[in-house]
């Protein structure tokens, strides 16, 4: 069976809680009332040597096929496949702390972007914790990745309303009652999510029904591209962010949309420029998209 989907337990006085050690993936059992199959995802995670994709190298790569139902149960696990690469730099100190990766381990170690690319593509879609980060690395070695939907098990789904704290994988792995002795390793991390991804929320719904929800759901980029230059701390104060295309942005979701255009309005005098973005395009990288071209007048006042 797999590990129980319920909420930590409680003790008996109220002061503890038990968690349970997640089973290995290749122990996976459908849950009795899973409905035929809807889709095929690939579960991503990545160790890198850094944090910027542009600089830093992908040190080892885990990809997990997972087959969901249209209520996000998940149906089958397929066994988890693993790669490392030597990067062109030695491994700092810190880096293989975090990882667990030695200079060692992936010498003379390569990832064939075609392979991984084939791979990928049997899928429907790519899931991954923190997906921005593992898009943005991953599309730098298979570009293949740019034309494939994304979900993002941390940014899709409103872990606040669905009654959990924070935001770290392992944080919430442990709230929902399982935990992983081992982590940041990638194919241990995987195993993790899926995990997460199979819990039954207390709304009854799992938590990839409502990843697969809220990747579906559609957002816009806000471009500020007629932003007069001294208002440009006032949208930095309220998240939007300079790209490397040289324009202030932000993605907002539906719940926020009319009040952060309001807000945009109040502020400049008019609306910003708004873009669609589904799931293929939300966590792309900022130098792989271009802003639209606006020509407006700024009236004095306002400069």
């Amino acid at each position: 069976m797999n590990t129980p989907t319920t909420p930590a337990a409680r003790g008996n006085d109220g002061q503890t809680r038990v968690l349970h050690r997640i089973t290995p993936l290749q122990e996976w059992r459908p849950p009795t009332n899973a409905g035929p199959p809807f889709m095929k995802i690939a579960v991503i995670d990545l160790e890198t040597d850094g944090l910027d994709p542009q600089y830093h190298e992908i040190l080892e790569i885990a990809v997990a096929m997972i087959v969901v139902d249209q209520q996000g149960h998940i149906l089958e696990v397929e066994r988890v496949k693993c790669g490392l690469q030597q990067p062109s730099r030695p491994i700092e100190p810190q880096i293989e702390k975090i990882t667990g990766i030695t200079d060692t381990m992936v010498v003379g170690k390569r990832l064939v972007p075609q392979k991984i690319a084939e791979h990928l593509k049997t899928a429907d879609a790519c899931l991954a914790f923190h997906s921005k980060f593992d898009r943005q690395h991953l599309e730098m070695l298979v570009p293949e990745v740019g034309e494939m939907p994304w979900i993002c098990a941390m940014a899709d789904v409103d872990w606040h309303a669905l009654g959990f704290d924070g935001h770290a994988q392992g944080y919430l792995l442990m709230q929902a009652g399982m935990f992983n002795p081992t982590a940041h390793r990638a194919a241990d991390d995987v195993a993790s999510l899926i995990h997460l991804l199979a819990h039954e929320c207390r709304d009854r719904r799992t938590v990839m029904a409502h990843a697969l929800a809220g990747a579906r759901s559609p957002t816009w980029r806000l471009e500020a591209s007629d932003l007069p230059y001294r208002l440009r701390k006032d949208v930095h104060r309220r998240g939007y962010r300079y790209s490397d295309r040289g324009v202030n942005h932000k993605l907002v979701r539906e719940a926020d949309y009319d009040a952060e255009v309001a807000w945009y309005r109040e502020l400049v005098g008019r609306n910003p420029t708004i873009v669609p973005v589904d799931w293929v395009e939300r966590y792309r990288a900022d130098w792989t998209w271009e802003p639209v071209e606006r020509k407006v007048e700024v009236v004095s006042w306002r400069r």
